[in-house]
């Protein structure tokens, strides 16, 4: 009697331990919306695949991202992928709020749902504030254009520093033109290294690279959802 209520008890006690621990997997492995994609998601169990494995290293909780599981369908390109997103989101030298303005402003044009809520919490943590990435979001492209050339400020952009404005016109032209006119590129340079003027063309252009992948593949269901509004 004694050792069949011993054994009912320790069956419960791993029951529910069991239980615990698969609810905890469960939330760490939860990958965006865990929404479909036009592709099937490719997520390699840990430790089975370097690839799946390295970008893991650079995810939060080390979980792999709705983007990384579409990536991994072509492994040589999950690969490069990973190494200069690596150079460009965590080893360049522009000012984390530029460059994260530069990133959400190029999902704003690009209409890339995906992106935009993918990275405003980085430009939260970068200390981008609400109205700043509000203006990001709603600010008519080549506004800041206007401020360029004319000695009136415009209105739309009074929540941004003036490297910050330089920032956004120079990724509305590269974004929406890809021709970037001398005066555009001169106010950004005025803030910025020819190193950092790299950098920046460098964020620019991956980024707008990941908008049209995410937004053409589908990913976590999000080509036809708006971008977000910050609140």
């Amino acid at each position: 009697m004694l050792l069949s209520v011993y054994l009912t008890s320790i069956v419960a006690i791993y029951g529910l331990a069991a239980t615990t621990q698969a609810k905890s997997m469960a939330s760490q492995e939860k990958r965006d919306d865990n929404l479909p994609a036009r592709v099937p998601y490719v997520f390699p169990s840990p430790g089975t695949d370097a690839v799946a494995d390295a970008l893991r290293a650079r995810r939060p909780n080390n979980t792999l991202l709705d983007l990384d599981g579409v990536l991994l369908n072509v492994e040589p390109l999950a690969s490069s992928w990973n190494d200069i997103a690596a150079v460009i989101r965590d080893n360049n030298t522009i000012p984390g709020t530029m460059r994260e303005l530069l990133i959400l402003r190029s999902a704003v044009l690009n209409k890339a749902a995906y992106q935009w809520i993918q990275h405003e919490p980085v430009g939260r943590s970068e200390g981008l504030t609400t109205a700043q990435l509000l203006t990001i979001r709603f600010a008519p492209p080549f506004v800041g254009s206007i401020d360029a050339f004319s000695p009136t400020s415009s209105q739309g952009e009074s929540t941004l520093s003036s490297e910050l404005k330089a920032a956004l016109d120079f990724a509305d032209w590269s974004t929406s033109a890809v021709y970037v006119p001398t005066q555009i590129y001169h106010n950004l340079r005025k803030f910025l290294s020819d190193k950092q003027m790299v950098e920046a063309m460098a964020t620019v252009g991956m980024y707008s690279f990941v908008s049209r992948f995410v937004v053409g593949l589908n990913i976590d269901d999000k080509m036809d959802v708006p971008v977000p509004i910050p609140q």
